[in-house]
């Protein structure tokens, strides 16, 4: 859920790895971009894994064979440009069913993914008679929400009660299947979605080897940018790479530090990193209850607060949710006056941290916020923002919360501990670590007194809260800007809302978003100005694939 920092500073990219020392090739770029060069060339070398899971086509043999791909190809340039709402209005005007749908990203996934992008673990053998018995239902006047009859994709993190396995890409949980469904996926059922399938991830999370590519996990192998030889970002790499390469509609990833919004600008997509306690932690695979969530990735704002609707119900069994007051319905949110009035924080101070270009794609973006009238004003953030060191918690977290799912979640598993994952790992690291477990080695030795924990992570809160809170306050902004995951280790930390939009792309074609953080609970506010800067400014271009 988390991209770990690479070194202890919140300005540089949220990652698990440390920094080599610079070599003479690449003494000119920033630590930044280092890092970046480093990780592109790990996700384009020979390796691959032993221990990959081939995506199983055969539920779906012999309806894909009847498809034409010319049809196929017209209906993803349609698909490309247009929202749930559009989609619901072909259904309704019997243009276009559940069914078709769901095969037409099936056959997306056969023709892009499989092998290639790899930003899919495992498909829902289901999948084609959920949308069958969606469109009977549509028929019958038993739509329950704009979500009914949409492809939903789950990071593979997220329990889901049937045959789909939740394993955070690992070989230890290959077999490891849930209780029962998370309350969330129960929460997309009720709204009428299909779970098409689970999404690849930087295994665990990103909580498993300080030099791990991003997008890398045992049982997924590499998954790709669809933009190019890029950085795919991480942790929901997969979530963020399927929604930007159409083949699905919508997806859910989950983030710690920086791991939906990171990927998010990376593959030129929406997504949401929402207040902590907005959508349940029930059966997600965890690393610290202290800043977990879910949250929705999509290609436009539009769609991105259909799928919240169907994510924000109170969960009586998360100790947060009941904080998060009634359900909001985000769509009442889309209004294109957003901008009207607003004031925009953007953070300055740490220029000498930024990727070459992000200067200027930031400068273009402040440009076309003045340009539709929205005050922007330079701030900074105290030094000591930067330096809030709350993961060290996450190790002790992650050892307790994960033996806690293991044991009370998984099933048709032998593994029921972090102690035996270590194990089982050693048995064959080249198969089952190709880049080591050390974070998963370091968090079985508890450091902290429980009493010591508690107090870390709750000064920790409070301090983030306080530098995002005086930073809206002292300088009366409604919201603090930056680009891509800048702000990763202090607006999880404070468990407050990020959202990131497409900002356009380097010379290299390599995008990169912007982001805007918020109070706590200020989610739908992050919403409606969003949507009002897409729709006046859509900046998003769609990715070639081959």
């Amino acid at each position: 859920m988390r991209n770990f920092l690479f070194f202890v500073i919140a300005l540089s990219i949220s990652c698990s790895e440390k920094p080599d020392l610079p070599n003479s090739s690449s003494t000119v770029l920033s630590p930044r971009d280092q890092y970046i060069e480093k990780q592109v060339a790990k996700q384009y070398q020979k390796q691959s894994s032993l221990a990959k899971k081939d995506l199983d086509f055969s539920p779906f043999k012999e309806s894909l064979s009847q498809l034409n791909s010319e049809n196929q190809k017209k209906l993803a340039q349609k698909l490309e440009k247009i929202t749930i709402l559009d989609i619901q209005k072909l259904f309704s005007q019997k243009l276009l069913s559940s069914e078709e749908l769901t095969l037409h990203f099936l056959y997306q996934i056969q023709k892009y993914d499989s092998n290639k992008l790899n930003s899919i673990l495992e498909l829902n053998p289901e999948a084609l008679e959920i949308a069958k018995r969606c469109d009977k239902e549509r028929k019958e006047g038993q739509a329950p929400s704009l979500l009914h009859g949409i492809p939903v994709l789950l990071k593979d993190n997220i329990a889901s009660g049937d045959s789909l396995h939740n394993t955070a890409g690992a070989k230890a949980l290959e077999n490891a299947q849930a209780d029962q469904d998370a309350f969330l996926v129960q929460s997309l059922r009720e709204s009428g979605a299909i779970i098409i399938g689970k999404a690849n991830l930087t295994e665990w999370a990103n909580f498993m080897s300080y030099g791990a590519a991003n997008g890398f996990s045992t049982l997924g192998g590499q998954n790709k940018n669809p933009y190019g030889k890029f950085d795919v970002g991480g942790s929901s790499s997969g979530s963020a790479s399927a929604v930007s390469a159409n083949l699905v509609t919508v997806a859910i990833g989950t983030e710690t530090a920086g791991s939906i919004i990171y990927p998010s600008s990376q593959n030129s997509v929406v997504g949401l990193k929402p207040s902590l306690g907005l959508v349940s932690r029930n059966r997600i695979i965890p690393i610290t209850s202290a800043q977990d969530t879910a949250g929705p990735i999509a290609r436009n704002v539009t769609d991105l607060s259909i799928l919240l609707n169907a994510m924000t119900k109170p969960d009586p069994n998360d100790s947060e949710t009941p904080l998060t007051k009634d359900p909001v319905d985000y769509t009442k949110y889309l209004n294109l006056d957003g901008l009207q009035g607003k004031t925009i924080g953007l953070v300055t101070g740490f220029e000498e941290k930024l990727r070459a270009e992000d200067k200027e794609i930031q400068d273009q973006i402040i440009a076309l916020l003045k340009k539709a009238k929205v005050s922007v004003k330079e701030i900074t953030l105290p030094p000591e923002a930067y330096e809030i060191k709350y993961y060290l918690t996450f190790y002790q977290a992650f050892h307790h919360e994960l033996n806690d799912y293991l044991q009370k979640v998984a099933q048709n598993t032998n593994i029921h501990s972090l102690e035996e994952i270590v194990a089982f790992n050693k048995k064959n690291l080249a198969i089952h670590a190709p880049y080591g477990q050390k974070i998963l080695e370091q968090s079985l030795l508890d450091q902290y007194s429980l009493e010591q924990f508690e107090h870390y992570n709750t000064i920790n809160r409070q301090k983030a809260q306080k530098y995002i809170d005086d930073a809206i306050k002292q300088n009366k902004v409604d919201f603090i800007l930056t680009l891509s995951n800048y702000l990763s280790g202090i607006y999880p930390t404070a468990g407050y809302p990020a959202l990131c939009l497409p900002a356009g792309y380097r010379k290299s074609g390599e995008p990169v978003g912007f982001t805007l953080v918020g109070g706590y609970l200020d989610d739908a506010k992050l919403i409606e100005f969003a949507y009002a800067f897409e729709q006046k400014y859509f900046l998003r271009q769609a990715p070639i694939l081959e």
